[in-house]
């Protein structure tokens, strides 16, 4: 959704923020999930802190600062799109470990308890207790101001009262708003980047999830539904039927016959009050009114109600057969059997108890171990058969659990996309950038603030600002003067680079590395002694028209890496053009307001065939995809200045299949409505653009091999998608066999346009 700009290049509107709104009071209203819901309700509460800034006009949406009276350091509660809500992620209600804290030392004053608690651990007696929790490990840091006060402790035992003191300066007006000391907790031991083991969760979380689990309200009706309605259903047409003379129902009564529907329309009430209604129409009620009129004084009974009557068993009848049939009978049988397994959440509270011996912050080497039939302990307490089979979705959420290395964790299938990976990466980036220190307790402290800040949300920002980088936190410049890297630690952030990087390409070739995956490429890289230069993805609806100079060098670096190559020749690159190209200024704060076009940006909107300077998402948007495939977007770092090429020229030719194979599979989704059309070509002309700088990358005989596989799975896929997409493969062809892309009807693959797409498919 497009945001709105005033004059300024601040002020953005309020638009998306409602329709995020909108979007999560329908989710809380109309979901089945109880979950989801309460997700929901968290998201509600969001968007309506950030829309009262709004419209009080309390926050700069845009700036690094939102906030006027809080330093960039801060870390804020950010929701979708990057608008901060205004909450404090280490201020707000007290933790229930500040509680405890707070009425266990002596003079901490009731409404004042977050003052005095950080006065507390700044007096002799709390510098004492910080430093010997530091020695012992004894601490958690889940946001990265809870790491200050640690930091002053260490400061002081270590005889630096000045950085100390100017810490403590920083930080003093906000002590009766922060948490400045840390949780409490085992803090995982850092070691090294080669020897940790990663999770995707940890077993407490898993054993949490699981003991949690709701069957969905769908499934939970059809198993009400075949446990309760239909044989109700069954046998109330069973009973009718015995009234029937000549084809119409209520002429005669057998003996008992009264007694025994009366007990039964009584069983209709009991499962009405405890389960869900039955079906939508209503039909089994409906029966349930006629039965009861039969039994308490069928006499009076209209025809039209005995027609009805005669309905309804007819229709039933007809569609299933007799009641007593034994047709019927074993089509009962089997949607019994279908739904007799005991639900899911069942399951899950076995194996959350089999989970209560591990640590609750740990992982599993093997977690299958636990995934054995159910016992016969088990089956006594949980109601489930022994001998049961633990589900599917039972068995994936506890896997979750597994630790492993980054690659073990990929294989297993557990980390599934690049957004997946840059959420464990920061625990081996700690690993890697904390091996610059010396002191071990320091080591430990920095890489717990480290991955506590990798877990910040990035702001919404304009006019090319930046977003607060770790060295800015002060309390880690204050211990800035005893980091020295060394070849070892070089090594160890170069190793990591490598390792990931090479990881993330092999592994999801067909998508660009998000953000946050490249926000660690930049700091292994930093740490690591190496001047490369990563491109973050830009927003259309935000892009203020220039290019900071980091993309001009990303541009020249790449141009001279791309000489005489098919993925020069297919985009039409004048290599010597982008190379001469030079930001004109050197400034990276430019000023608020509309920003001036740079050569950069008129080059890319030329070759976008758009005139820049609007706020078109689509017209910026064909302007960021052309800089993308002037710069390539990370892979010409990657693969030259990261070095990836001798580690990943051996699968080339396979992350070229799999891009395409991914490409046509995607093409092919069936997408809810026209935005989401739109979404999936940009994400498959991404993963085109990647295809064609790997097959770029081949020698001739091989990328010739590769385009010929390329070519026998399209010409397996179906004929309506070979007649859409026949025009990018002929145009790729085209360009590898030294012929005009255009040739023979090729185009070229782009995923924005300001004109309809000539991919989307037509409205049906």
């Amino acid at each position: 959704m497009q945001h709105e700009h005033d004059d300024a290049g601040f002020g953005i509107g309020t638009d998306y923020a409602v329709f995020q709104l909108a979007k999560a009071l329908t989710t809380r209203r109309t979901h089945g999930n109880r979950d989801v819901r309460i997700r929901a309700s968290a998201r509600i509460r969001r968007w309506l802190r950030v829309l009262g800034h709004a419209f009080r006009g309390t926050a700069r949406y845009g700036s690094r600062t939102p906030f006027g009276d809080l330093p960039a350091w801060v870390t804020l509660e950010v929701a979708t799109g990057g608008f901060a809500t205004g909450r404090l992620l280490a201020g707000g209600e007290l933790t229930a470990y500040e509680r405890q804290l707070a009425a266990s030392i002596p003079g901490v004053r009731a409404g004042r308890e977050r003052l005095d608690l950080n006065r507390y651990f700044l007096s002799d007696a709390g510098i004492a207790e910080l430093r010997q929790r530091l020695v012992r490990r004894d601490f958690a840091i889940e946001v990265p101001e809870e790491a200050a006060l640690l930091t002053v402790a260490w400061l002081l035992d270590r005889g630096h009262t000045g950085r100390a003191r100017a810490l403590v300066q920083t930080i003093a007006p906000f002590l009766a708003r922060l948490r400045f000391f840390p949780g409490p907790g085992a803090a995982a031991v850092t070691g090294g980047y080669d020897v940790i083991q990663l999770r995707v969760a940890s077993v407490g979380d898993v054993a949490d999830v699981l003991s949690n689990l709701d069957e969905p309200h769908a499934v939970a009706t059809q198993r009400y539904a075949v446990e309760r309605w239909l044989p109700w259903y069954d046998t109330a047409i069973a009973l009718l039927l015995e009234t029937c003379a000549d084809d119409w129902p209520c002429q005669r009564y057998p003996d008992g016959w009264h007694e025994r529907a009366a007990a039964h329309a009584k069983a209709y009430d009991l499962a009405n009050r405890n389960g869900p209604r039955p079906g939508k129409r209503g039909r089994i009620a409906e029966l349930r009114g006629l039965l009861d009129r039969c039994v308490r004084d069928a006499p009076s009974m209209s025809g039209r109600e005995v027609a009805r009557l005669r309905q309804l068993i007819g229709d039933f009848v007809q569609r299933y057969g007799h009641p007593a049939g034994a047709e019927h009978r074993q089509r009962r049988e089997r949607q019994r059997q279908e739904f007799g397994v005991p639900p899911y959440h069942r399951f899950g509270k076995v194996v959350a108890a089999r989970l209560l011996p591990y640590r609750r912050d740990g992982g599993l080497s093997d977690p299958d171990a636990l995934a054995h039939a159910v016992t016969a302990d088990e089956a006594a307490f949980h109601a489930i058969a022994a001998g049961s089979a633990i589900p599917l979705p039972v068995l994936r959420r506890l896997r979750r659990c597994r630790s492993g290395s980054l690659g073990e964790l990929v294989g297993h299938r557990l980390i599934t996309s690049g957004d997946a990976m840059a959420r464990m990466i920061p625990q081996m980036s700690a690993a890697a950038r904390a091996a610059a220190f010396a002191d071990s307790d320091l080591r430990e402290l920095y890489a717990a603030t480290y991955r506590a800040f990798r877990k910040r949300r990035s702001l919404l920002l304009l006019n090319l600002a930046h977003q607060v980088r770790l060295g800015e936190l002060p309390w880690i410049d204050a211990i800035a003067p005893e980091r020295h890297p060394d070849a070892s630690s070089r090594t160890a952030a170069r190793a990591v680079l490598h390792e990931t990087a090479a990881l993330a390409i092999g592994s999801f070739p067909f998508a660009i590395p998000p953000n946050k995956l490249l926000q660690e490429f930049r700091a292994l890289a930093e740490a690591g002694g190496l001047d490369l230069v990563f491109l973050d993805e830009l927003a259309a609806d935000i892009f203020m028209g220039c290019f900071s100079p980091k993309f001009f060098r990303a541009a020249r670096e790449a141009a001279g890496a791309l000489r005489g190559g098919l993925y020069a020749r297919y985009y039409g690159l004048d290599l010597d053009e982008i190379a001469r190209l030079a930001p004109a200024s050197s400034r990276t704060d430019y000023s608020p307001g509309r920003s001036q076009t740079d050569a950069l940006a008129s080059l890319c909107a030329r070759r976008a065939g758009v005139r820049p300077g609007g706020w078109s998402p689509a017209v910026n948007g064909m302007i960021i995809e052309q800089q993308q495939i002037v710069t390539t977007h990370n892979l010409a770092t990657l693969f030259f200045g990261a070095e990836l090429r001798g580690r990943l020229d051996a699968p080339l030719p396979l992350l070229v299949s799999t891009c395409f194979a991914w490409i046509c599979g995607r093409l092919q989704m069936k997408c809810g409505d026209h935005h989401a059309q739109l979404v999936t070509i940009k994400k498959a002309a991404c993963a085109w653009r990647q295809l064609v700088f790997y097959a770029s990358l081949l020698d001739d005989e091989a990328r010739a091999v590769s385009l010929a596989e390329m070519q026998a799975h399209f010409y397996a896929q179906p004929a309506a998608f070979r007649r859409r997409f026949e025009p990018a493969v002929i145009g790729l062809r085209n360009v590898a066999a030294g012929r005009p892309l255009d040739d023979q009807g090729g185009r070229q693959f782009l995923g924005w346009s300001a004109a309809p797409h000539w991919l989307l498919v037509p409205a049906q």
